[in-house]
């Protein structure tokens, strides 16, 4: 019999946001015993530290320079495979709960926001406006592969989707106030930054974890299911509905990793053109403008949502065991990426790959059949899960090959193999001789800023290079975890430096869209 598939995602989550991470000031009871009961990666990485890639190599195997959602507002492209429509295909009940985001939720001019209304909504599912107006009330059927869905797409007061539809039809006062933020108190922070007064109840992490049942009590009995639970928090705008606004008091909070000198060991990038083409106010990631006070109360309120979502999971994990459909389930809890929260005085995303960033958690449990209780050491990436996830359900990528029709090839596959880059984790979780990837390619492309560049992660370092520029990063994980001394300008690492570089390159040449078959000879 096929396993089920429970699938937990959080979006902007630090790896350290967890106390079985290590975090003793913030407890999350309920994905420590998903942990207690399955295998805990302690170097997880995502591959792309922006929503839109990331979800999309989740769901691909591929990493963003070959799916096409290289940054945030660039679709996915329909081209590829994604594991609910492969699974579906296989004889899997899919079900997606919350957020998706492999298509933009912000149209630029270019592509008609000023005649948003105009749009036919199936070309627009996850577009705010189209939402907004109206226009668009479920998400297409089959989408994806999806038998069902329960759609949310954006963050805080700034969220939309069916949630906002049944806020505004049942609670139409709660609605009113979400979207005038009169449910909301001012902090002594930034814009982003709110006390909810906005009862938990009524809060959409709530409003996932109860869907997410109700779909799980409606799974046919004679077929295996695939359920994708995702909550937007703990993501900004930083505002958990009460009573998790006020779980964390802002002076207990611990200082950001380099918080002193953050404005002088800042890379050159910083100093430079990105520095000042983003703002002081900025909110979506790069140089912090924020006090040391407004930075503790910001994470206060991140840790509060962060509890909340530990609650729900909770609930959903209840239901789970009592119903008897635990036993045969894989449950997955991870995040798309990590949050900088003030680390060398960042703030949320951007073209600055510390481990804060970077690292995720990454939990993998089906008590029975993986080992449990076990934390891994093996360097592992978002391109790992669907692997995992196909080898569980015993499902081969769907390759497609297409034979060459002529010439000395005729009638020779060209195209052996998955394109899939990932490995799966099934050997690592059930102690067989197996091992991780040598190392993690980070991908990042700043369109608007003119911002691209790549980091390859090791055991023991980590080596950042930049697009048109000669300096980068170069740390020593193993004795410099915090990344405080750059060693890219250091004589007696130089070697180092062009070892690093020599496996980034090769790294580069793996990381190609070979997906266009050859079908002779030119």
């Amino acid at each position: 019999m096929k396993p089920n598939f429970l699938i937990f995602v959080t979006d902007q989550h630090r790896a350290d946001w967890l106390s079985c991470m290590g975090n003793k000031r913030l407890s999350t009871p309920n994905i420590d015993k998903i942990a207690q009961q399955g295998v805990l990666f302690e170097k997880a990485y995502c591959t792309t530290p922006l929503c839109m890639p990331s979800r999309a190599t989740m769901w691909t195997g591929l990493p963003s320079s070959v799916h096409s959602a290289r940054t945030n507002g660039v679709d996915l492209d329909h081209k590829y495979p994604v594991l609910p429509q492969i699974l579906h295909d296989n004889g899997y009940h899919t079900v997606s709960v919350g957020k998706i985001h492999l298509k933009a939720w912000h149209m630029s001019p270019e592509r008609g926001n000023q005649n948003i209304t105009e749009y036919d909504p199936a070309l627009l599912p996850e577009c705010e406006t189209v939402w907004n107006e109206k226009k668009c009330r479920k998400l297409p059927e089959g989408m994806w592969g999806l038998d069902k869905i329960h759609f949310l797409g954006g963050h805080g007061n700034y969220c939309f989707g069916e949630y906002m539809q049944w806020l505004e039809e049942e609670h139409p006062k709660a609605f009113q106030a979400l979207r005038t933020k009169e449910s909301s108190k001012k902090t002594t922070g930034k814009e982003d930054n709110y006390y909810s007064t906005l009862p938990a109840r009524l809060h959409y992490n709530e409003w996932i974890a109860r869907h997410t049942i109700e779909e799980l009590e409606k799974c046919p009995g004679d077929m295996p299911f695939f359920m994708w639970c995702s909550f937007p928090d703990p993501h900004f705008p930083f505002g958990p509905p009460a009573p998790y606004c006020n779980r964390f008091s802002p002076e207990d909070m611990p200082d950001p990793i380099a918080w002193e000198d953050k404005r002088e060991k800042m890379n050159e990038l910083y100093h430079t053109e990105y520095y000042s083409s983003r703002g002081e106010e900025s909110i979506d990631g790069g140089p912090c403008s924020y006090s040391l006070e407004q930075v503790k109360e910001t994470k206060a309120l991140a840790w509060g949502m962060v509890q909340h979502v530990d609650d729900c999971i909770g609930k959903v994990m209840e239901y789970l065991e009592q119903s008897g459909k635990k036993e045969n389930t894989v449950i997955v809890f991870m995040a798309d990426h990590g949050e900088l929260m003030g680390d060398h005085g960042m703030y949320c995303k951007g073209p600055f790959h510390y481990e804060g960033l970077l690292k995720i958690p990454m939990i993998m449990a089906w008590p029975g059949h993986l080992a449990q209780g076990r934390r891994e050491l093996e360097l592992v990436s978002l391109l790992d899960f669907m692997p995992t996830i196909l080898e569980l359900a015993g499902i081969a990528y769907p390759e497609g090959r297409i034979k060459a029709w002529e010439g000395p090839y005729a009638g020779k596959k060209l195209y052996p193999g998955s394109p899939l880059l990932g490995k799966s984790l099934v050997g690592l979780m059930c102690g067989r001789e197996s091992e991780g990837s040598d190392s993690i390619l980070v991908e990042d492309d700043d369109d608007i800023r003119q911002v691209f560049l790549r980091t390859l992660i090791t055991q023991e370092y980590k080596i950042t290079v930049y697009s048109k520029r000669t300096y980068g990063e170069l740390f020593d994980l193993r004795n410099d975890p915090e990344e405080l001394n750059n060693l890219w300008d250091e004589k007696e690492y130089q070697k180092i430096k062009q070892e690093m570089i020599w496996k980034l390159m090769q790294k580069l040449i793996q990381n190609q869209d070979r997906t266009s078959r050859r079908i002779g000879i030119a």
